[in-house]
């Protein structure tokens, strides 16, 4: 029952992680502001993220899905990692080809892993 309910939970950090990633992405910084300046990925300011910092924005505290259980970021973070073979996801996020397209579609597999289509 634990497992299903933090699945669930993981669904939804992927989901509004992918969703910040749609309105914005960057590279370099976790998050950035309307001018290009890096910002914390849970600013106001903040207008795009990396993958890591949408993340962060996500689980913050303050956000909705901030008290998740940590079973069911670890569950999220998992299902990344099936599809990212890269340590840090940051690095992964800043590689030179890497395009906005491909964090979506790891953030689609990762989904897909879980049981439920982006």
């Amino acid at each position: 029952m634990e497992r299903r309910a933090d699945d669930e939970v993981a669904r939804e950090i992927l989901i509004q992680t992918r969703e910040r990633l749609q309105s914005g992405w960057c590279q370099g910084a976790d998050a950035r502001d309307e001018s290009g300046s890096a910002v914390d990925p849970w600013s106001d300011r903040a207008r795009s993220w990396s993958l890591l910092g949408a993340l962060v924005a996500v689980t913050d505290p303050l956000a909705p899905l901030g008290n998740a259980r940590l079973g069911a970021l670890r569950r999220a973070l998992a299902a990344l990692a099936e599809f990212v073979v890269e340590p840090s996801l940051a690095d992964w996020n800043d590689a030179d080809a890497r395009t906005k397209e491909d964090v979506i579609d790891v953030l689609d597999q990762a989904l897909l892993y879980l049981g439920r289509p982006a």
